[in-house]
């Protein structure tokens, strides 16, 4: 069974991830596409935005500087008309991952438009939670 076209995109942005490979993370998007996450906040305390390829692949390559173990491992992925919503973990260690979603908004092309990403609670968090 083929897959389809927004999949390839979301499964060649998985992999770009987990081979640490920037550039094939981000031939992913399209040159005006956009970027909402509130850890943009950490590198950039006025926005949750980052409007640009270009841009995009800066804040990316100081996530995979920033932690060089990262692998992601897909969860579940929907596909709806161009929107892809993909939850998966985010491992920045061995031991230590997150419960995240991302929501994609694809362009004709299929390439990413619009990135939402939604963070759960990592299991250390909870723990440190549980335990004060």
């Amino acid at each position: 069974m083929t897959k389809s076209p927004i999949q390839q995109t979301v499964d060649s942005w998985i992999d770009g991830w987990n081979e640490h490979n920037i550039d094939k993370i981000i031939e992913n998007y399209a040159e005006t596409a956009e970027l909402y996450d509130p850890k943009i906040k950490e590198l950039y305390p006025e926005t949750l935005t980052l409007v640009g390829k270009e841009n995009i692949k800066k804040y990316y390559e100081v996530v995979l500087k920033l932690f060089p173990e990262i692998k992601i491992k897909p969860l579940g992925l929907w596909i709806k008309n161009h929107e892809a919503l993909l939850e998966y973990y985010v491992y920045t260690q061995k031991d230590a991952k997150a419960d995240v979603i991302s929501k994609f908004y694809m362009n004709r092309e299929n390439k990413i438009q619009g990135h939402f990403v939604y963070y759960g609670l990592s299991y250390k968090e909870i723990e440190e939670v549980n335990n004060s």
